[in-house]
């Protein structure tokens, strides 16, 4: 696998409805492009840029640009230009800034952004319509039906939704309002979150949860990407495939903020019910430490969790027993005969899947690192978010006597699998690397 293989833009087109469209009246602004980047998330169905673009030939004032612009973007191999890696029509939504280039100011820099065409249309179109069955199947439904779009659910097979079928009606939303909605309301059995988001290696949208994802295997499991500041100051020395799989930049976000957990109801909360078709109330104690501990029984992630201390105490007591947030809402049963509304559940245990997903969310980021690598393993293998990343990251140990193996001098909180969550790909010229935000529940062993 010819991990130190280079890629550049070979199509840049820009076109406009008011101007005939691709079909009638093209711009080439390949030779202009400065810098593309382009974005991933697990929280977005839909992928996000920005272009920067050395205009010396007026052509945005000429075109009077309005925000409605297409860019049809291709990139491929520097070797063969026919083997085509990356194929996607962004619509240019605005200029975020523009600078002059030259003391004569006869050229400027144009920074855009960009947005996948479905995720446009599916922020300003608003439907009502009702739905029954599963949540999955649902979200299917809507991008299917709103976008056009297929959906990929590779990453939820073997752990499916533990929410029984539904009859939902969506109350005038966006379509991408309505996939968020739903897909904040799944959750599997041990109370992992559900993702939809997109990816730069197709089309699909894909649907995801926490349990299959953590359950890969890393992508680069056999060439993890390794950080050691003594190998930063010798690049030069290393071969190109050592290059590819060392770690440029290393930065750790905000960590292990326990207190903002608590406050977020991410670590412990009340859930109360009160079920007007038969009047009861019910009532039930969410702590992470449970769902932690469903995670390990299934065998999701070790026993070396790195998110909770579930041996602080506090005022006397554990700090999974303060109420640290209370949660009510009021349900109906039989609005719809057999059908459960979004918000009902016959098995009112299974009310506390109303927050495990949001607060396994929250855990996921105290754990946070940014990372940047070269990008050619992305696109070889295919990575994307929501797949697992190996890294090794040298500690700040200076004492070298009490070392007998590798593992001995790695950073356990920053080595390891990661979950990569976001993701930038910048593109200048034939340059290509990915800068990617990961994060984890588990500290290496």
């Amino acid at each position: 696998m010819a991990q130190s293989q280079q890629y550049k833009i070979v199509e840049a087109t820009m076109a406009a409805d008011r101007l005939g469209g691709f079909n009638i009246n093209t711009f080439d602004l390949r030779s202009l492009i400065a810098e593309l980047n382009i974005f991933e998330s697990l929280d977005k169905p839909y992928l996000t840029g920005s272009v920067s673009i050395l205009d010396d030939k007026a052509i945005f004032d000429a075109i009077q640009f309005q925000g409605t612009e297409r860019l049809r973007i291709k990139m491929a191999s520097v070797e063969n230009e026919l083997d085509v890696v990356f194929e996607r029509t962004f619509m240019m939504t605005g200029i975020e800034r523009v600078r002059k280039t030259n003391a004569n100011a006869k050229s400027s820099m144009y920074l855009f952004t960009l947005i996948d065409e479905h995720a446009f249309v599916g922020r300003i179109r608003k439907f009502s319509k009702s739905y029954e069955g599963s949540i999955q199947t649902i979200i299917t439904k809507i991008m299917a039906n709103e976008f056009g779009k297929n959906i990929d659910l590779s990453y939820s097979v073997g752990a499916p939704g533990v929410q029984t079928d539904i009859k939902c009606i969506i109350p005038n939303l966006t379509p991408l309002q309505a996939v968020s909605w739903l897909t904040s309301r799944a959750s599997t059995e041990t109370g992992s979150p559900f993702f939809t988001y997109a990816s730069m290696h197709d089309d699909n949208i894909r649907l995801g949860n926490l349990d299959v994802m953590l359950q890969q295997k890393a992508f680069n499991r056999k060439l993890p990407y390794t950080y050691n500041p003594s190998n930063v100051s010798i690049a030069e020395g290393q071969s190109e495939l050592e290059k590819t799989f060392t770690i440029k930049h290393l930065r750790a976000g905000s960590m292990s903020n326990t207190l903002k957990l608590i406050e977020a109801g991410a670590v412990t909360s009340k859930y109360s019910n009160t079920n007007l078709n038969t009047g009861q109330i019910f009532s039930q104690r969410h702590s992470i430490r449970k769902t932690l501990e469903n995670l390990q029984n299934k065998e999701i992630i070790g026993d070396k969790q790195n998110v909770f201390d579930g041996d602080f105490f506090v005022g006397n007591q554990q700090i999974d027993l303060y109420d640290a947030q209370r949660y009510h809402t009021v349900t109906s049963t039989g609005t719809y005969g057999s059908y459960k509304s979004y918000n009902d559940e016959f098995d009112e245990t299974k009310f506390r899947k109303k927050l495990e997903p949001s607060a396994l969310k929250n855990h996921l980021h105290k754990n946070t690192l940014n990372v940047v690598v070269e990008g050619a393993g992305f696109i070889v293998s295919k990575a994307t978010v929501g797949d697992i990343v190996n890294l090794k990251v040298v500690n700040d140990n200076t004492m070298t006597e009490n070392i007998n193996n590798e593992d001995d001098v790695l950073d356990k909180r920053m080595s390891g699998d990661f979950i990569i969550y976001d993701t930038r790909h910048t593109f200048q010229g034939t340059q290509h690397s990915v800068s990617m935000n990961v994060c984890k529940l588990e500290r290496m062993e």
